[in-house]
């Protein structure tokens, strides 16, 4: 019961972990879209333009709370959904929660997988070989 991931290079030539999920979207609809597997990140940040396709109701930050990495901070939503992945067995994994969502299309042009849900899996890279394997 695996969710195999992957190393793609960037638009900047640079080689990361990627895994591909969907969110379910205002009408339950699933959205696939890939996922920066990031685990400096305190939480999972879907990309504006992830948001926007998925339609789901938005709630404002908590007054003082903000995203920030090595580029700064940035504006954020909050939505209620849930982060789906497929294992290789054809099942599903999913994992419920409320995520970050970027208002800022210039932000990042990938969804980030953060801690909140990298905590509740078993990841392995394995750069040499370009693998990322995820036991749920």
């Amino acid at each position: 019961m695996l969710i195999a991931g992957k190393w793609q290079v960037g638009d900047d030539g640079v080689l990361r972990p990627l895994v591909r999920a969907a969110v379910s979207g205002i009408d339950g609809r699933l959205v696939a879209d890939d996922f920066l597997i990031d685990s400096g990140a305190d939480r999972t940040v879907l990309s504006a333009a992830l948001l926007a396709r998925l339609s789901l109701p938005t709630r404002s930050a908590p007054s003082g709370s903000t995203l920030s990495g090595i580029g700064g901070g940035c504006a954020f939503v909050l939505v209620t959904s849930a982060v789906e992945f497929i294992r290789e067995d054809g099942g599903a994994v999913r994992v419920r929660g409320e995520f970050a969502g970027f208002t800022d299309p210039t932000a990042t042009d990938v969804s980030i997988l953060g801690r909140d849900v990298l905590n509740r899996l078993d990841i392995l890279f394995r750069g040499p070989q370009q693998e990322v394997v995820i036991h749920p």
